[in-house]
């Protein structure tokens, strides 16, 4: 697949407290109950008008048409399990990146290392979800009423 620039709305998300609830647990206990979630977050994401991009360990990056979308997922996410989500809007780049039988889809650009920090600031901030300005303008008021916006 050719790279190719397109506006995005980024959403990277880290499960509370799960390092903790897998200690002394068996591997295969572990990657049964992801494996569970993954499944779950990839239906909700398409709900919502999204996909993921990828996950690692209790964590994922996404990708949505708009910040409502994602703040839906987020919020809907937010039912299930206690996360912490950082969100940002903006171009990036999209594509297959690697080589031979090493190539995955990858998105890159400003938006995914704001959503990333983002989702570091939820876990120090009073909200579990916080986004970036383009993503927090591009919602209405009411909309923001349980948010968090971060200062770049």
């Amino acid at each position: 697949m050719k790279k190719s620039k397109t506006n995005a709305t980024v959403l990277f998300f880290d499960l509370k407290g799960w390092y903790n609830q897998a200690q002394g647990r068996d591997a295969a206990d572990i990657a049964a109950d992801l494996d569970f979630f993954y499944g779950g977050v990839i239906e909700a994401a398409a709900r919502h008008g999204g996909r993921v991009v990828k996950f690692m360990g209790d964590a994922g990056l996404l990708l949505f048409e708009s910040p409502d979308n994602a703040v839906s997922f987020a919020r809907d996410l937010g039912k299930k399990r206690e996360a912490h989500v950082g969100i940002e809007h903006g171009e990036i780049v999209q594509g297959t990146f690697g080589r031979g039988e090493l190539q995955w889809f990858d998105v890159i650009g400003e938006p995914v290392n704001q959503a990333a920090k983002n989702m570091q600031r939820a876990a120090k901030a009073e909200k579990n979800i916080v986004l970036g300005p383009s993503a927090w303008e591009a919602l209405s008021a009411p909309d923001r009423e349980d948010l968090a916006c971060s200062e770049e």
